[in-house]
């Protein structure tokens, strides 16, 4: 029993020797080897300098939990970074860049993208119109402001080229102030923006003295009855309103403040008045005057050729019961009038007409009453001569 024991312990140390000399079994895979495959589509391409871009999520399926991501090779745009499995940022410098991204599980297993963004200069765009032109002297204008879209506020306008009209000044981003000089002035107005990204616009301006002057010729000729419509123009001042100086308009027409001559005329003639156009500082007259013409000029508005017959004149239209009267011209060539089927001439009643229903009534039983007497004589004459027994 004593050298039992020694045996038995140099076997179990000979045994756990040769147990831990034998090659590790192979496992059967698990998820936690299966490969990394990132899932989400590529950082938007084009990008501005200046704006901040809503955050670009990398996604990946296989794999262990958690991810990190990184750029492998290239570089992202300046003011761009990773932060934890998503970029952001706002990028400051323009250019076309080109990088890697690589998503790696826990295991060291990962999967890679190639992306590339083209970061752009922002461009400024002048979206307002050109100042106003013309303008007159002495005359304080509104502000015109100018418009800008893209960029980086704030923005600031300035004149490059040119001169503005003396009198005249930018404020901010706006024109104002009272042209004191005439002529015609060009210049070329910048708006640029917080990072000296700029846009031009080129105007020109003339200035006048105020001198208002009807543009528009005289106004046709109307005619009764019929629409009419003509308008007053006129130049040389600001806010020009028109009105009847003197005179009066014909019957139906109306003057309004833009200078429009509208209506429709009641009567003819020649109607002479005055139109006057006043502007900011100056005004004018014109003398008008106004034909209207009958609505069918040329149609005689007497009645229908031909006389009337007088019937104190017998020698007009012949009488019946004067044979010997001798007929007019006029009688003897014009065709006779025929008679109305509708009635007979004479002592007869109407048979047709309006009337007609109630005369063959009578004459019904008129015919009637005679029949009837005559079927009485006859059946008394019988009963006279009738043969004796």
């Amino acid at each position: 029993m004593g050298t039992l024991r020694p045996v038995m312990a140099l076997t179990m140390v000979v045994a756990l020797l040769l147990g831990a000399g034998q090659p590790a079994v192979a496992q059967p895979a698990t998820a936690a080897t299966e490969a990394v495959t990132i899932t989400s589509g590529k950082p938007r391409s084009v990008m501005v300098i200046g704006q901040v871009y809503a955050i670009h999520t990398v996604e990946a399926t296989g794999g262990t939990a958690p991810y990190r991501l990184s750029v492998t090779s290239g570089s992202l745009p300046p003011g761009m970074l990773v932060v934890g499995t998503s970029l952001g940022g706002s990028p400051t410098t323009a250019g076309t860049y080109t990088f890697t991204l690589r998503m790696t599980d826990q295991n060291d297993l990962f999967d890679e993208q190639t992306a590339t963004i083209e970061v752009r200069e922002p461009k400024v765009v002048i979206t307002s119109g050109k100042p106003r032109s013309p303008m007159y002297l002495g005359r304080v204008y509104a502000i015109h402001t100018v418009e800008a879209t893209g960029g980086t506020g704030p923005y600031r306008l300035s004149v490059v080229s040119g001169s503005l009209p003396p009198g005249m000044l930018v404020v901010g981003t706006s024109l104002g102030g009272s042209p004191t000089t005439a002529g015609t002035y060009t210049f070329t107005l910048r708006m640029t923006d917080k990072n000296d990204r700029f846009d031009e616009q080129d105007a020109t301006i003339v200035v006048a003295e105020a001198a208002t002057a009807f543009t528009s010729g005289d106004p046709p000729a109307a005619t009764v009855g019929k629409r009419y419509s003509f308008r007053f123009t006129a130049a040389g001042d600001s806010d020009i309103v028109f009105s009847l100086a003197a005179g009066a308009l014909p019957d139906g027409l109306t003057l309004d403040g833009e200078g429009k001559l509208s209506g429709t005329p009641g009567s003819a003639g020649t109607f002479a008045f005055t139109v006057a156009a006043k502007g900011y500082s100056t005004s004018a007259t014109k003398q008008v005057s106004l034909t209207v013409a009958a609505r069918n000029p040329g149609t005689p508005t007497a009645s229908p050729t031909g006389s009337t017959p007088d019937p104190a004149d017998p020698t007009v239209t012949p009488s019946p019961d004067d044979p010997a009267a001798t007929p007019s011209e006029s009688s003897t060539s014009a065709p006779l009038p025929t008679a109305s089927p509708s009635k007979v001439s004479g002592a007869w009643l109407p048979i047709t007409g309006p009337g007609s229903p109630l005369v063959l009534l009578l004459l019904s039983i008129v015919a009637f009453s005679i029949g009837g007497i005559l079927l009485v004589l006859a059946y008394n004459r019988r009963r006279t001569f009738t043969t004796p027994e």
